[in-house]
């Protein structure tokens, strides 16, 4: 450090920081107020140390048709994370940056009960939140979905199996002599990919990644010279492989689709019907050559995206039938009877009658 240098006082650093924060408030509010409508999306984390944080995020469209998000807020969770303490934390986030009741639209989040017993706790609260709509995050909802069909048995054991045999290639002589095998085979060298419960898509990608390196994969275990007899049972069998191939065809179109819903920058609710509609009629429709594995597959993620969207039971009313009639690209519906077309758009006139009252 400079030796000259009068480190500044713990006051004056909190001080500016105060300043700062007080400066870009003040901008996300004039920014907000050029709004007509805010989401939110919210989330709970836990630190390295333990430590639950609150983070909430604001979305908006201004009148310029830019579309703009903020983090509004990391707060520490001090309190039980209930449904009411959260839509209280929410409510005091959203009156710092005084966003009016009647712009608060809608309230992202995951699937967990306490974030669904927070929206409704909001929606009890007109005076404060307006018409606010609780919407579960798309991206984990699909996750979900893929973590239930992943469950059956036969799909079950043979990722148990790529992921001792994924464990035991990891370690540091297996590894280097992996990557030699991947040159030799003249197999484009990639590390194998880690199985984490809490990472999103993590199961597929591994299972992607080992039969792209299926054949280095089996070199190095079948080699007596690297790895020990004990191990070497830890190979798949051939129609392990084959499962584990057709497993990360099926999930692949999904795992797109998570990472589409997943981005700040596109406006995912208006896709989203339309998405689900053609990914259960093109691609997860069971075919000849499918195994029984694979067709099981199929049936489970379509019996979970009809259960957890609700598809049969969507109302002309539904938020994600109204926002894909808004939106250029899905305003015609084709997934939806001429019927159902006619009684969403006759809701959309509607609505746009009431807003000139």
């Amino acid at each position: 450090m400079e030796p000259g240098y009068t480190v500044p006082k713990r006051s004056s650093i909190l001080d500016a920081m105060s300043l700062k924060f007080s400066d870009h408030r003040d901008q996300i509010v004039t920014q907000i107020e050029n709004s007509t409508a805010v989401s939110f999306t919210t989330d709970i984390w836990t630190s390295v140390r333990m430590e639950a944080y609150m983070a909430v995020t604001c979305h908006f469209i201004t009148r310029e048709w830019k579309l703009r998000n903020f983090v509004l807020e990391t707060k520490v969770m001090e309190v039980n994370h209930t449904g009411v303490n959260i839509a209280e934390q929410l409510g005091e986030v959203a009156d710092t940056f005084a966003i009016p009741n009647y712009k608060r639209e809608a309230v992202v989040h995951d699937n967990a009960s306490n974030m669904k017993l927070c929206t409704e706790t909001l929606k009890k609260e007109p005076e404060k939140w307006g018409n606010v709509q609780g919407v579960y995050c798309s991206g984990h909802t699909l996750q979900l979905c893929i973590n239930t069909a992943l469950k059956q048995d036969r799909i079950r054991r043979t990722v148990c199996g790529c992921q001792e045999s994924r464990g035991t290639l990891q370690k540091k002589s297996k590894g280097y002599s992996c990557v030699e095998r991947q040159k030799q085979l003249n197999i484009v060298v990639h590390t194998l990919t880690n199985d984490v419960a809490t990472r999103w898509n993590s199961t597929c990608e591994m299972l992607d990644r080992l039969v792209e390196q299926r054949w280095p994969v089996t070199a190095v275990l079948s080699d007596p010279s690297i790895t020990k007899k004990a191990d070497r049972t830890l190979d798949l069998t051939a129609d392990q492989w084959k499962l584990a191939q057709e497993t990360a065809e099926v999930l692949g179109p999904l795992i797109t689709l998570t990472e589409l819903l997943s981005q700040e920058e596109n406006v995912s609710l208006s896709a989203t019907m339309q998405m689900l509609f053609n990914l259960k009629r093109r691609h997860l429709s069971p075919k000849e050559d499918d195994s029984p594995a694979i067709r099981e597959v199929k049936k489970t993620l379509v019996t979970e995206i009809d259960s957890r969207w609700k598809l049969s039971l969507l109302e002309p009313s539904s938020i994600y039938l109204l926002s894909s009639a808004l939106d250029q690209r899905f305003k015609q519906l084709k997934f939806l009877t001429n019927e159902k077309k006619d009684l969403v758009y006759i809701e959309v006139v509607r609505l746009a009658e009431h807003l000139h009252q």
